[in-house]
């Protein structure tokens, strides 16, 4: 663990969002970015679907332009894997990517980097072993994205497997999710959490389905919102702690946090999300072969 101020403090924080891998999470209250930042910074992850950058800001609750410019936002947007969380008691100031965590009194705002006397301190993910201040720092600033924000905007990649499963294409991105429009309005939004939201979607853009005959919707509706209802319990894939039965959601927030730093689809699993039993599952298939044809019945 290091205490950082200056150019030194500056430079950190740049290699943090410069070189982050699978995931850069930023809380800041406010947000103006100079064209060193868009350029230079984090421009590495502009056509980049693997890194998902997360932005929480606060503050200035009725006119929240005056913590994150329109034109920042906008630019935050074009980015292919994004989430954008208003947070409106957030103080803190956090940067932190799969390795590396630095806890600071600096703003993400370009005049700050240049202009004020800041501190921070940097610590860093250990190889072998653990190091419980990252650990701690990046699961507390993770829950109160979770706990306390309110999603305005998700943008999330798609990809097409490849033959037999082995790697991914990119096909895209999807915006899931934009009120931002409707926040800097100062209109009243619901709370959304992020874990409401998929880290990837997969797509196969080479099979096209039949036409489904109109009666056959409203019957598939009906069994839809039959298995929406019926508030049923599931089992986290990881640990077997008790969540929703959500086939699309088939982790804890605690392990889906550990689980998106790699974002393997295809990693061995140890329990079945409906019978909680110790089945050979992963998050592309969380429910055991016995039970996934329940669930098709009642889905479908």
């Amino acid at each position: 663990m290091n205490l950082l101020t200056g150019e030194e403090l500056s430079s950190e924080i740049y290699d943090t969002i410069f070189y982050s891998e699978k995931y850069l999470l930023i809380l800041s209250p406010f947000i103006q970015l100079d064209e060193y930042f868009k350029n230079e910074v984090f421009k590495t992850h502009l056509n980049n679907s693997q890194v998902h950058m997360i932005l929480g800001f606060g503050k200035n609750e009725q006119n929240v332009s005056k913590s994150f410019k329109m034109q920042d936002i906008e630019y935050f947007t074009q980015f292919p894997n994004i989430t954008i969380v208003y947070i409106p008691n957030l103080h803190a100031k956090y940067y932190g990517n799969e390795k590396k965590a630095i806890i600071t009194s600096m703003n993400l705002i370009d005049y700050s980097f240049l202009n004020n006397i800041e501190f921070g301190v940097s610590t860093e993910k250990k190889i072998i072993g653990s190091n419980k201040f990252f650990e701690d720092s990046q699961g507390k600033c993770f829950n109160i994205v979770e706990e306390q924000g309110f999603t305005i905007f998700v943008k999330r990649p798609k990809y097409k497997k490849k033959f037999l499963g082995f790697g991914k294409d990119y096909v895209g991105s999807e915006i899931e999710l934009d009120l931002i429009n409707n926040i800097s309005n100062g209109e009243h939004i619901e709370k959304i959490k992020l874990s409401d939201f998929r880290n990837e979607k997969y797509v196969n853009l080479a099979l096209k389905e039949n036409r489904v005959e109109r009666v056959n919707i409203t019957e598939s509706e009906n069994k839809e919102n039959e298995f929406n209802n019926s508030n049923e319990k599931g089992n986290c894939i990881r640990c077997n702690t008790k969540i929703d039965l959500d086939l699309n959601k088939p982790l804890c927030w605690n392990c889906y946090n550990i689980w998106v730093q790699f974002g393997d689809p295809y990693y061995p699993e140890n329990y079945c999300i409906s019978c909680g039993n110790k089945k050979e599952v992963n998050f592309s298939k969380p429910a055991c072969y016995k039970c996934l044809r329940k669930l098709d019945e009642l889905q479908w």
